[in-house]
């Protein structure tokens, strides 16, 4: 019975989050292509990507622990439809200040539904999670490919407005299959609720490696999107492709590595992580082509799934089903750090009159810091 429910979560789960991070894509990139055609400052640019995750930031643990005792359900269904609705509405308005409330709406729930689909999604994993948690992180996170590559095309070929139109759709299509499927794990066996800061002391070094590896993939997104369009003179598809390509890469290596990975191997993933962040920036700041371009985000996205991997192994050995919501809900924490940090670094560095992608160097720098000191324990 338990198998079957694992399988089921998985599956489903991989379903959600393919819609999910196909939606996330959309959110990341068609506001990026807006903001950019509406002149915003490179400051207002920055503050307008974080300024949802900052306050998910306060509310994951304890949207966690709920999940725990009442089941994921209500919560996956209520905040998708807040997230694809609020964000098709910000593409007909040219207000800041209504865009601002939109995307604080679209990124809070955007936030909070990663986090339940993984809660519900891996749940039940336990015994030799690396395969499971491998194949799920790479069908969920192939949704990136359609997300960023079909607003491109679309807004290239009929205009901005209309990747807001499909963005409804899809929206549409995915609460649906959601209804349907959830109806399985409405109800949760009941537990104690309490919400205790104590899961941080926990995962500080999971958090660091999470929101650091994140921050390289926010960073490369949002500032080359915006380099691309404005420095290079690219079209829209052309942008997309090449960080479709990041992906890619980051989906096919986290489905690999889960199906050679184990408890013995699992020591190699975070220096493979590192080393393949450092060459992919390395080959950004000095890339002059098109080329160049995509293989320095191909690197980044096979880093990603190496640390996907080692993470989620680690925590679906190490916590029990029914801690798995405030546990994920605390590790949550780190996508909302990695879009603050990823987002305002290379604000820092552009005010300083620094390269926006030599400050991508910082991330890894700090993994490293991290890797290194935990080896001293």
């Amino acid at each position: 019975m338990k198998t079957d429910e694992t399988k089921n979560r998985l599956s489903s789960g991989a379903g959600f989050g393919f819609l999910h991070t196909t939606l996330m894509a959309f959110a990341m990139i068609v506001p990026a292509f807006y903001f950019s055609s509406l002149n915003i400052s490179i400051a207002v640019y920055g503050f307008l990507i974080v300024i949802g995750d900052i306050i998910s930031f306060l509310v994951k643990p304890f949207i966690g622990r709920l999940t725990d005792k009442h089941g994921e359900r209500t919560f996956l269904l209520g905040l998708t439809f807040f997230f694809f609705f609020s964000l098709f509405l910000i593409g007909f308005t040219k207000d800041v200040f209504i865009i601002t409330l939109l995307k604080i709406i679209s990124g809070i729930a955007s936030a909070l539904l990663f986090i339940i689909i993984i809660i519900y999604g891996l749940r039940t994993v336990q015994e030799e999670p690396d395969k499971k948690v491998g194949t799920f992180g790479a069908l969920k996170n192939l949704g990136w490919v359609p997300g960023l590559l079909i607003p491109g095309i679309i807004a290239d070929r009929y205009g901005i407005t209309s990747a807001f139109y499909v963005i409804f759709i899809i929206g549409i299509i995915w609460i649906a299959y959601m209804f349907k499927e959830t109806k399985k794990y409405e109800k949760i066996k009941k537990v104690k609720l309490r919400f205790s800061l104590s899961f941080i002391k926990k995962i500080p070094l999971l958090i660091v490696y999470k929101t650091m590896d994140l921050a390289v993939f926010t960073a490369f997104l949002y500032f080359f999107t915006r380099y691309g369009l404005q420095t290079l003179g690219l079209s829209r598809s052309v942008v997309s492709l090449i960080v479709v390509i990041e992906t890619i890469g980051f989906s096919v290596c986290q489905y690999f590595t889960g199906r050679v990975s184990n408890k013995l191997r699992r020591k190699y993933w975070v220096p493979l992580c590192i080393l393949s962040h450092i060459v992919g920036i390395l080959i950004m700041v000095y890339a002059s082509n098109l080329i160049e371009y995509t293989v320095a985000g191909l690197f980044m996205g096979i880093a990603g799934g190496f640390i996907d991997v080692w993470l989620f192994s680690r925590i679906s050995e190490s916590v029990e089903k029914y801690d798995k919501g405030v546990f994920y809900g605390t590790f949550g924490w780190s996508y909302d750090l990695a879009t603050i940090v990823g987002g305002q670094i290379p604000v820092l560095f552009v005010s300083f009159g620094l390269n926006v992608f030599a400050s991508m160097f910082v991330f890894p720098g700090i993994m490293l810091i991290g890797y290194l000191l935990s080896k001293k324990h």
